[in-house]
Parts: C-alpha cells; structure tokens; sequence
C-alpha cells in the first residue's frame, strides 16, 4: 500500500473505517511489522483501550504489558508522540518488566485544537523500526480516529 499515493492511502483508510474500528486498525497494523496496533481513551488523565488489533489474533502480550502500556501512554501524553524500537534500554521502564520492547505511539487531538482524548499506538514484543512515512500517515489517520474515542 505505500506504493500509491498518500490521499489514496488516506481514502483506503476511511473506507475501512466503515467497516468498524477493528478493520481500520488492522490496515494500519498490515503497513508495519509490528504485532499490536491500539487506540485508547484518554479520560481523566487514564487511560482505557477502545481497540487493540493484534496479528497473531491472541493478546496475551497485551494483557500481561497494562502497567508499560499506561507508563508509555503517558509519556507519550506529555511529548504528543513517542517512538522506541528498544524500551529495555529506557531505564524509565525497568520496573515494569514487560515483554513490549518497541512503540511508537501519538496522541489524537480534535482537528480544531484542544485537550488530548486518545493514543493511537503500535507495539511489539520484537524490534521494530518506524518509517517517517508511517509516522505521517499516522499523524494524518489519528485525526479520522477522534471521533472513536469520544
């Protein structure tokens, strides 16, 4: 798919969106090798999962990765978008003692400007390196995605 055109990327998104949130995720999962894409609600500062996609069709990792998920989330939060190809190495997530070593995560903001209300994310328990492309196609669906978490 990033062969064609990046509106055509963009219209291929939107039409999957029709057919759920789920669908959509799986086409942004599909452009990358990471295991795991997810959109999560940012309420009260917390946040809660709307959406994870994941390849192997098993969320285990994502079940036993909560607490680093959050910890990234919010750090993601604090700088509008955060990417690690190794998370073992952030001594920042030691604690945690996660299987999840890449992310890369951006926050979802309204078009019009205002407070965060979500994260749009990809993580894996592998390395994984991000494209800036990906990153851009990324920054331009999370704003069709606002409407999901509110």
């Amino acid at each position: 798919m990033i062969d064609i055109p990046f509106e055509d990327q963009l219209l291929a998104f939107k039409a999957r969106l029709q057919h759920g949130l789920a669908s959509a995720l799986e086409l942004l999962n599909d452009r990358t090798s990471f295991r795991y894409t997810a959109l999560h609600r940012v309420r009260d500062g917390a946040l809660h999962p709307v959406c994870v996609f994941d390849r192997c069709g098993e969320n285990r990792a994502y079940l036993h990765s909560a607490l680093l998920l959050n910890e990234l989330g919010r750090l993601t939060l604090a700088r509008g978008d955060f990417v690690s190809s190794d998370c073992s190495q952030d001594r920042r997530f030691k604690p945690f003692d996660s299987p999840i070593l890449s992310y890369c995560g951006l926050v979802l903001r309204p078009a019009g400007g205002g407070p965060a209300c979500g994260i749009l994310s990809h993580f894996d328990m592998d390395r994984c390196e991000v494209k800036p492309c990906e990153l851009a196609f990324l920054r331009a669906a999370s704003l069709l995605l606002v409407d999901y978490v509110d």
